[in-house]
Formats: C-alpha cells, sequence, structure tokens
C-alpha cells in the first residue's frame, strides 16, 4: 500500500506527479481491497521449493548413500534447481 497523507505529513508531497503521469487509479487498485482469505487459502496449500529446499533434498540423499558426497545434482538423480518455485 502507498500511503499519499503519512508522505505529505513528512513533507514528501508526491501524489499529485502520480495523478498528472496517470497512476491514481493504479495507486488506487493498490489500496484498494484485499481478499485475506483468498490469499490465506493460497498460501496455506502453496508449496515453495526454493535453494534450501534444495540443499535439504541433497543432505537427505547424501545421508542415505554417503558414497554422493561432493556429486551433482544431475549425478546424485535429481533435477537442476534453477531458482524458487512455488
Amino acid at each position: 500500500m502507498v500511503d499519499f497523507e503519512s508522505l505529505r505529513v513528512n513533507d514528501f508531497d508526491i501524489e499529485d506527479v502520480f495523478i498528472k503521469q496517470g497512476w491514481k487509479r493504479y495507486f488506487d487498485m493498490l489500496n484498494g481491497p484485499i481478499y485475506s482469505r483468498l490469499v490465506k487459502e493460497f498460501w496455506m496449500k502453496a508449496e515453495v521449493y526454493d535453494d534450501l529446499s534444495a540443499r535439504m533434498e541433497e543432505e537427505a540423499l547424501v545421508r542415505k548413500d554417503p558414497s554422493l558426497k561432493g556429486k551433482s545434482r544431475e549425478e546424485m538423480g535429481l533435477s537442476i534447481f534453477n531458482g524458487t518455485v512455488i
């Protein structure tokens, strides 16, 4: 959310700049209603596979089979980690 009133009180009055550029509607949408239940349901059911998850997966395999230590993900039979996936 963008609180233009708070910015104005702190001598940073920029709302007119965005109004002149036609961005007022965009900021109104950002400050509009939030479907908190929908967001909550999404994140409750979402699975995040990040760097930590990838490392934990590798470490679990090495604990099961110490001969895998020092090998690449491909050599361990895992897919390549290209970044966070939700």
